[in-house]
Order: structure tokens, then C-alpha cells, then sequence
């Protein structure tokens, strides 16, 4: 049965009370800004949610339980506005939980934030299997609360903990479920209760164990990234407020601290190794060929591998593996490769053809968004093919109509897809090989250096690279994860020069810094070439890229209403238009990190990475050709919203039939066409948001997460005033909408990019890690509610949006790369068999643990000792 619509009966209760608690000693700030003006929040310990979940008819529900089922304590309400409440209990400390058919709250008005005085428990978070409809409820004395349903018994206990105490929850969990070959992640995890005297759930129990099975993830360089990020955090922080005199248990716990925080670095920096391309290029991910997600169908490279899409290759290493292609010319080198990878039969290497970036024109593949070979890689490689096999004469795929065809070479040609419109070939084997299947050269093995991480598949002291398929087709989003990291590792954590371990880490991130930083600007292309000789889909900073047709546009009378558009009336606007200030300040920070961490092992570098950060500093940016790469960046990351109008206004203009969105003429007159009156929402979020210049429903909140890391880079390292004032004015951007998110991850930087303003609100970030679940498991959570208003979706979202953002413990657990106003609603229903032990996902806790820990470090939080 679906969720019932009726609305629960508790509006917003206001109340400001505002307390300062007494502080007892805490710990000084390690790396306070010397500048900074800020006080410190003092931190407290709170009430955590913790559910132990019973299946009705559970014999081990507590027989000694007397239910209310009655509301006579409900004394604050009218009876009028009360008719769907079932039971009211007020506990002991004063706080009432008042049941209803929709779900639980609790109400206590003596919160010292008036916003916690009501909370929301609804869904099968907190009530067992979904059922929202409360039929009894019971205090547990302790702060906690039983609660009943038809379907089973949850009890909801509230030990006070701190900030710290969760960190460590968090940690726990992070080798048994989230590690994949140290990288970190989110994950399906199975929960076992090794007591058989325990049929209920508990994730707290003593006696209940995680078991995680991750697998490989898109982005999972970005997320380890950001986990080793807080790990090292961590071990800065307990490191300076331990001091010399240490204690044996808080020395342990530091060296805890850092060989976590060395694991997930390692595992990050092994993506700029696992190619064995020995020029710097990251990939994307990588998988053992014992791993389901690498097995093909015939179990070898030429069948079809349909678990893991994407760009995947295997290396064939060794004396005897003998390349069937040759080698594009920008892969060459002057020593002989040990082996090479073949490209495996996905459906991206088949099918991935891609749209068009750049409005001026041409269907040379190198305007293609997609993975088909350049004209260059293609000369090269038919240098070796016979008569007869000549790659875009012979074999070739044609990615636009039966009759008007558009002719690339994709990784991956068959039989079946040679000279016809691409599609989908799983009939591959060893008996039946496609005509035309990529390589690369592999000319390194990895760093022994690595060799811990993976263990089981040393051979002859090297890691045995025939058993690893790595992922290609690198975004922009691992390189910014890979550079906050370098610059971070390489300055908080290789900090011990008597350190053998992590000077071998320093000379690493060193090396791949300045090959990855060599191969962007190589012939001052600026971007990421891949084996198919042209850049990936994303890692792309090229000017034409961000400003292909601007100048045209600004000559159109339309431009003053921030249409881009041609003479003709078409979208003008360049693929990366809107791109453009994120992966301007992206490419900054990869330099300005690039000049820290190489100035002692690559003098030689310094001047030509030095001139390509100065340069974006130097006046304009280029609007038409000649374009000047990376000049005048700095006046690109200044137009975030102005980037963001535009895009938006321009896509409002072409779906009102190339008509401007004005108040006379909005463009959804018609409107019980236009509104969804099931859900009572403005369909078209361009329009509306056009019409009311509202950027913030154009919001690409990957972007946001992204926009951080080079951010963090920058105000670290840029000593000059008159840049960083540049560089933060950039960042105000993003974060005048950041700041409605409450999110310590973007709060605690703009502090540290405003060391001295006083105003910052960081009790909000801070009550966001206080309401951060213990256990971030991706259940389905409830949104009918009556203390929020529901506004239309933004343009990238499916579902109607919070009028102002929810707790974490009370809407859906995200990464940061979510839109935290988005509701999904009746998402699930009543399930009496509800699996508690086995869950979708649980993911890492790296959204608490990176602003913890680096708030603490900065000081901008103190934990109570």
C-alpha cells in the first residue's frame, strides 16, 4: 500500500532560545589562521539517534511494555487540528513524542536551537518496514522512545554523544564495508548478528558485524580523495593537540590516523601509476580480473563485458605479449613498451560517439564530446594495418543517419557495427573478433610502493598488472580530487623527514604531479589526451571549449536578455559555456599545487607551470580565435552566475519556440497544461526560474563539490593579495547559494577564506554534523510534512524541492554531490518484511569526517577534552 498524502498535524513551532553552555578545558587549535578572527564553536555532546528494529511478533519485544494509545497528553494543541495523531507520550526530560498515521515526532522546547524543537521520524529509518502509522508508543526512561506499528516495533534510544564519539563509529566501519582496495566508497553491505539470542536489528549492537561488498565506482579517485582528505586532517590534528607528551592510546590513535590516512592516498595516487602509460595519465578507476565487474562472457578480451560499462582496459604484460596495433604517435616513446592494454567490449567503446562542443562548426571528430579516435591517432595506427584494414576507409562506424552518415573510428569495431549506425554488439568471442579493437602501450610497471595495497597478485616482487583492467575516459572531477589531495598529503602528512614510508610518498606525488601537469599542457592543448589520441570527455580547459561563439553572441540584441543565441535564433552557446568558471579556477589550482609540490624534484618546471598560472591573471579571456588557453581564467571563474543566467535564460528561450521569458509573456500561459496538479508544480523550471531570475534552480550541485577543491588549493598557496581577494570573490559565488545548504564542507572553507569575519554562521554546519546519522544507509526517507513549503524541481531533478534545507537524519543520505532539497515522494511502502541485514548501500561517512576534522584542525570547531 502506498503512502498515505493526509498531512501530519505539527506545524513550525518558533522559539528562540539561544544558550551557552559552560566549557570545561579544550584542545588548542593547530592551524589556526594567524590572521583569523573567528571564534571557535564549542562543541557538545548531543542526542544521537539509535533504532533497534523489531519484526511484529518478535518474541523478544520487551512483554513489560505499557503502550499509549491515547493523545491526553497532548496539551499545546487544539483538538481540531489533532485528528490524525494516535498516541501522545511525554517522557521524564518533558519532551513529548507524539505518534500519527504519518510517521512520529519530537517536540522539546528546551532546545537550545529553536529549529530542533520539532524532529521528524518517519520511514523505514525509524519505523519498522515503512509502516509510518504509529499505533503505540512508550518512553524507554531513558530519553528514548518505543515505538509500534502494525508492522513491528522500533525503539528509538538518544544517548548523548559527541562529535568525536561518532567520528570513531564512522572510522569503524570504513575497512569492513567501504575499503575496495583502499579505495573508499559507498557501498551494499550485509549486517550479521553473531548472538543468536538477538533476532532484532541493531547497528550499534557489540555483537553485530558489517560486512561491505564495494565495487568499482565511477568517480572512485574523487571519493578517496576526499576520505584521505579527512583522514589527514585527522592525523594533523591529533598530532598537534597531543603533543610530545602523548599518552601510549592517543600516540596508537595517531598512528591509526595516518595509516589510514597513507592507505587512501596511496590508493588515489595508484591511479596515476595503474596505466602504465608513464605520462602521467589518472584513470578513472581499476578492477582486479578476478572482480565480477571485469568478467566478459567468453572470460576473455574479446567478449562482451556487461557488468562494468565505460572505457575499460586489461594489460597483457610480459615478454610474450605481442601488440596487434601500433602505437598512436603522442604515445610513442624511445624505449620499447613491456606490453600493452586492449580496450574491452563495452557499450560506451562501441556506442559512444558523443555531442558536439563547439557551435562554430565541423564534424571532425575532435568536435566530439564522445571517445572516437582523432585523425591523427588514426593516420598513425594505419601506418601498420594492411590494404584492406585501414582504419576510417575500410572499418569505420557510422554515428549519424542511414542517409546522411557520419563516419568515426570508435575503440571498438565488429562485424556487426562496420560501416553501419552504431549499436550494441554482444556477440563477440574469440572466434568472432571485432575487426578493430584499441590499444596502448604499457612502458612501467607500478611502483613497488604500491605493492601493500594489493597483496594477493605480487609475482616476482611487482604487481602482476595482467591481472588489473583499469578504467580511461578520466573527468575533470578525479583530477581536481587527485590535486587537493597531492597538495595535501604533500604538506600535512609527509611531515616526518626521518620517514622512509612517506618521503617515498612525497617523491610520488612529486612525480605524478609533474607528469599529469606536463600532459595537460603539452603543446598547450589543455587537456587530458587519452589512447585515443584526442582529450576525454571532460578533462578539458581549453578556451574555445569554455567561449566557442561569445563574441558572436554578444552581438545579438537577444545577449542583453542573456540569450546566447546566432543570428538565426540557435543556441550558440559552447558545450562548456557554463563549465567554464569552474574548470577556470580547476586548472589554477592543478598549477598552483603543481608548483608547491615539484619545486624541489623539477626546478626545471617551475618557470613554464609559473607562466600558465600567471597568464590567468593576464587581462581578458580570448572570445574567438586565435583562443589563448588560460588566459584571463581568473575573469572566467568570476562568472558563475552570470554563466548560469545565461544557459538558463537561453534554454527558457528555446523552449518557448524562440521567444524571450518576460512577466507579459511567460511562456506558460496554458495552465492546465503546464502544472502537474497531482503534485502542484511548475513543470517547466526554466521558464519559471528564467522569468524570476532565480540561478539557484540551475544549480549542478557535482559542480558545487568540485568548486571546492581547487578553492582549497588557492587560498592555501596564493600569498598574494590582490589574486586571492580575486579568487574568493569567485567562491562568494558559489557559496551565496552554498550557504541555504548548511554544509560544513562549504561553511568551514568560506570561514577560512574569510578568516576575518566574525558573522560566519557556523552553528548551522555545525548542528549539521550534530543531526548527521550514525549510520548512513540509504533508506528511503518520508517528505509529507507540513513545516516545509514544496517548490518545483530544479532544472536537473526529477521531484519537487524543500523551500529550505532538511536536517540530515530527517531527508534522504547523500554525498555532497547531491541536491539537498530534493524530495522523492512515495518512494516506498509498507513492507512487513523488511530486510534490515541487507541494505542497498551504506555510505562513507567522508561528508562528517572531512569538515570535522578539518574544522578541528583549523580551528574553527574545538572538541570539549
Amino acid at each position: 500500500m502506498l503512502k498515505t498524502t493526509k498531512k501530519t498535524m505539527v506545524g513550525i513551532l518558533a522559539a528562540s532560545l539561544m544558550l551557552t553552555l559552560p566549557v570545561s578545558q579544550v584542545f588548542a587549535s593547530v592551524g589556526k589562521p594567524a590572521n583569523a578572527q573567528y571564534s571557535a564553536v564549542q562543541l557538545k555532546a548531543t542526542p544521537t539517534k539509535e533504532m533497534t528494529y523489531y519484526k511484529a511478533g518478535d518474541s523478544t519485544i520487551p512483554k513489560d511494555i505499557v503502550w499509549v494509545t491515547e493523545k491526553t497528553d497532548l496539551t499545546f494543541l487544539p483538538n481540531a487540528v489533532t485528528d490524525d495523531v494516535t498516541s501522545v507520550v511525554k517522557d521524564a526530560d518533558g519532551v513529548f513524542w507524539i505518534g500519527t498515521e504519518n510517521g512520529l515526532q519530537r517536540v522539546d522546547f528546551k532546545e537550545t536551537d529553536a529549529r530542533d524543537i520539532v524532529q521528524y521520524l518517519a520511514g523505514p529509518q525509524y519505523l519498522y518496514g515503512g509502516d509510518d502509522h504509529i499505533t503505540g508508543l512508550a518512553s524507554d526512561g531513558e530519553g528514548g522512545i518505543w515505538a509500534r506499528t502494525a508492522t513491528g516495533v522500533t525503539r528509538i534510544a538518544m544517548p548523548k554523544k559527541t562529535l568525536y564519539k561518532k567520528s570513531t563509529v564512522y572510522e569503524k566501519l570504513i575497512t569492513p564495508v567501504n575499503d575496495r582496495l583502499g579505495m573508499v566508497t559507498g557501498t551494499n553491505f550485509t549486517f550479521t548478528e553473531t548472538n543468536p539470542a538477538i533476532t532484532s536489528v541493531n547497528y550499534s549492537s557489540p555483537t553485530g558485524v558489517f560486512t561491505g561488498h564495494p565495487s568499482s565506482s565511477d568517480n572512485d579517485g574523487l571519493w578517496t580523495a576526499m576520505y584521505a582528505l579527512g583522514e589527514i586532517f585527522r592525523y594533523s590534528t591529533l598530532k598537534g593537540e597531543y603533543g610530545t607528551n602523548a599518552s601510549p592510546d592517543q600516540k596508537a590513535e595517531i598512528t591509526a590516523a595516518k595509516s589510514a590516512a597513507l592507505r587512501a592516498t596511496k590508493a588515489v595516487l595508484l591511479l596515476d601509476y595503474v596505466s602504465g602509460r608513464g605520462n602521467g595519465y589518472p584513470a578513472r578507476s581499476y578492477m582486479l580480473t578476478s572482480e565480477a565487474g571485469a568478467q566478459t562472457k567468453t572470460g576473455d578480451d574479446y567478449g562482451y563485458q556487461p557488468e562494468e560499462n565505460g572505457f575499460w582496459f586489461h594489460h597483457v604484460v610480459g615478454p610474450d605479449a605481442v601488440n596487434p596495433n601500433g602505437i598512436i604517435p603522442s604515445l610513442r616513446r624511445d624505449e620499447a613498451p613491456i606490453g600493452y592494454s586492449i580496450v574491452r567490449v563495452t557499450r560506451d567503446s562501441m556506442t559512444k560517439k558523443g555531442s558536439t562542443l563547439f557551435p562554430s562548426g565541423g564534424t571532425d571528430v575532435m568536435n566530439y564530446n564522445g571517445i572516437a579516435l582523432s585523425p591523427a591517432a588514426i593516420d598513425g595506427l594505419n601506418e601498420t594495418r594492411p590494404i584492406g584494414q585501414k582504419l576510417g576507409e575500410d572499418i569505420k562506424t557510422n554515428i549519424g543517419k542511414a542517409n546522411k552518415p557520419i563516419y568515426q573510428v570508435l575503440p571498438v569495431i565488429t562485424t556487426s557495427t562496420n560501416n553501419n549506425l552504431n549499436f550494441e554488439d554482444k556477440t563477440t568471442s574469440s572466434a568472432n573478433r571485432p575487426l578493430f579493437q584499441l590499444t596502448a602501450p604499457v612502458y612501467e610497471q607500478i611502483p613497488t610502493f604500491f605493492n601493500d595495497l594489493l597483496p594477493n597478485i605480487i609475482v616476482d616482487g611487482h604487481i602482476d598488472m595482467n591481472q588489473i583492467v583499469y578504467k580511461a575516459d578520466t573527468s575533470s572531477d578525479e583530477i581536481a580530487g587527485h590535486s587537493a589531495l597531492f597538495f595535501a598529503a604533500y604538506k600535512y602528512l609527509c611531515d616526518e623527514p626521518a620517514d622512509v614510508e612517506t618521503n617515498e610518498l612525497k617523491r610520488l606525488i612529486a612525480q605524478a604531479s609533474n607528469r599529469l601537469t606536463n600532459l595537460i599542457l603539452e603543446d598547450d592543448h589543455y587537456y587530458i589526451e587519452d589512447a585515443t589520441g584526442k582529450s576525454t570527455q571532460w578533462s578539458r580547459w581549453l578556451a574555445q571549449y569554455f567561449n566557442d561563439s561569445v563574441s558572436l553572441m554578444k552581438g545579438n540584441s537577444l545577449w542583453s536578455f542573456n540569450v546566447g543565441v546566432d543570428e538565426e535564433g540557435e543556441d550558440a552557446l559552447s558545450y562548456g559555456y557554463e563549465d567554464g568558471p569552474l574548470n577556470a579556477l580547476g586548472v589554477m589550482g592543478l598549477l598552483k599545487t603543481a608548483m608547491y609540490v615539484t619545486a624541489a624534484d623539477y626546478p626545471e618546471n617551475q618557470q613554464k607551470f609559473s607562466l600558465a598560472y600567471d597568464l590567468a591573471f593576464d587581462g581578458g579571456y580570448s572570445t574567438e580565435a586565435p583562443f589563448v588557453n588560460g588566459k584571463g581564467y581568473i575573469d572566467l571563474a568570476n562568472e558563475y552566475i552570470e554563466r548560469r543566467l545565461v544557459r538558463q535564460a537561453t534554454n527558457a528561450y528555446g523552449t518557448n519556440g524562440n521567444k524571450l521569458v518576460t512577466e507579459e509573456a511567460p511562456g506558460y500561459a496554458v495552465l492546465s497544461k503546464d502544472i502537474d496538479w497531482k503534485k502542484k508544480l511548475q513543470i517547466d523550471t526554466n521558464i519559471n526560474a528564467t522569468l524570476h531570475q532565480d540561478w539557484t534552480q540551475y544549480i549542478n550541485y557535482s559542480d558545487e563539490e568540485l568548486g571546492w577543491f581547487p578553492v582549497f588549493q588557492l587560498i592555501m598557496l596564493e600569498k598574494d593579495p590582490q589574486r586571492l581577494q580575486q579568487i574568493v570573490s569567485a567562491f562568494d559565488q558559489w557559496y551565496s547559494n552554498e550557504v541555504r545548504e548548511e554544509n560544513p564542507f562549504y561553511t568551514f572553507l568560506y570561514q577560512l577564506a574569510h578568516p576575518t569575519y566574525t558573522n560566519v554562521d557556523l552553528n548551522s554546519a555545525v548542528r549539521f554534523l550534530y543531526r548527521m546519522p550514525q549510520y548512513r544507509i540509504t533508506f528511503k526517507s518520508q517528505y509529507n510534512r507540513q513545516d516545509v513549503l514544496y517548490i518545483e524541481p530544479g532544472d536537473r531533478d526529477k521531484h519537487s524541492q524543500t523551500n529550505y534545507v532538511l536536517t540530515p537524519d530527517e531527508r534522504l543520505i547523500i554525498k555532497n554531490n547531491n541536491n539537498p532539497f530534493k524530495t522523492i515522494e512515495g518512494e516506498y511502502s509498507v513492507n512487513p518484511n523488511f530486510n534490515y541485514k541487507v541494505q542497498d548501500e551504506l555510505e562513507s561517512a567522508t561528508v562528517f569526517t572531512l569538515p570535522y576534522w578539518m574544522g578541528r584542525y583549523f580551528g574553527i570547531i574545538e572538541e570539549v577534552k
